[in-house]
């Protein structure tokens, strides 16, 4: 080495940032869009509540949890069909995701912050519809019950966001995103409701059962009486989770990162 070149400064050297600082910093992006959607989750929570406050007369014949079970189950698809998906979307639209892969980032981090403050914010819905039930029709749950609700909130809501996240693979353009979520919320939200509340007839009610919005309030009603706990409810939660698996498994497989 001459002097000439030792005397330059020395390039400096980039190192790839830390995985939790990644994870961080696209946590708080992914609040910060939360927050500026604060008004879409507030028309989300609206629907549940109706439900609540016009079947308050059902609470005698089908009981107070069932109500809110379905009531839960009919708020949580909201998320992962029209919410979530849309984002996505949206994002992928603008090049936001092609330009997070030329980064360091990792993959896992892009999609699972995404997915974290996701599931946060559903269960964030399914405490604040509880706080609403317990208002409108002063319906009760033990602290462990509580837990168990959160959880099982989880688990539905996680599917429900397979299935927003296999609708965003199957479909590029973000207006058809959003008109496709919003083509199988609204029927499946309403039917669903309707059937496990026995209005529209035992037949429609055993087949809604073990569709997803079936299996969700299922999994919701045992989840707030724990010594009722059995292998139905097993049974339950082996089929939520198997929606779950095969939506993934179809958005996973299927997505594009642009709409090239």
């Amino acid at each position: 080495m001459t002097e000439a070149t030792a005397a330059l400064p020395h390039p400096a050297i980039r190192s790839a940032p830390r995985r939790a600082d990644t994870w961080r910093a696209l946590l708080r992006a992914e609040l910060i869009v939360q927050w500026y959607q604060r008004r879409t989750l507030v028309i989300t929570l609206l629907v549940p509540v109706s439900f609540l406050y016009a079947w308050k007369d059902l609470i005698p014949t089908i009981g107070a949890h069932a109500v809110l079970a379905i009531c839960l189950s009919v708020g949580l698809p909201a998320v992962g069909l029209m919410g979530y998906p849309m984002t996505v979307a949206r994002d992928r639209e603008k090049g936001v995701f092609q330009r997070l892969r030329a980064t360091p980032t990792t993959t896992t981090a892009i999609m699972g912050s995404r997915i974290l403050v996701q599931l946060a914010t559903t269960v964030i819905l399914t405490l604040c519809i509880y706080e609403f039930a317990r208002a409108i029709d002063h319906i009760t749950l033990s602290p462990v019950a509580l837990v168990l609700l959160a959880l099982a909130a989880l688990v539905g809501g996680m599917a429900f966001l397979a299935l927003g996240q296999a609708i965003v693979a199957l479909v590029k353009s973000a207006e058809a995103v959003s008109a496709i979520g919003r083509l199988i919320y609204l029927p499946l939200a309403l039917v669903g409701g309707l059937a496990e509340a026995g209005i529209l007839g035992q037949v429609v009610r055993r087949v809604v059962a073990w569709s997803p919005i079936g299996t969700t309030r299922q999994l919701l009603l045992a989840a707030m009486n724990p010594p009722g706990l059995n292998m139905h409810t097993v049974a339950v939660l082996a089929a939520t989770l198997g929606y779950g698996a095969v939506f993934a498994t179809i958005g996973i497989r299927w997505f594009k990162w642009t709409i090239n």
